[in-house]
């Protein structure tokens, strides 16, 4: 509960960071993520088949 207390009061709303702010030195870099939402499309009616030869 302290941290969730600490992160509210960290929290700038012009700031383009969920917690904190960006300060001097610091280096912001873009990276690349996987899409869990394209993955979910394509494995959930996979695993859905593959259950139905279980049975």
């Amino acid at each position: 509960m302290q941290l969730v207390k600490r992160n509210q009061k960290l929290y700038n709303h012009d700031s383009p960071l969920m917690v904190g702010d960006v300060k001097d030195g610091e280096t912001i870099m873009e990276v690349s993520e996987p899409s869990y939402i394209e993955t979910r499309e394509k494995v959930v009616p996979l695993m859905s088949t593959f259950q139905s030869t279980l049975l």
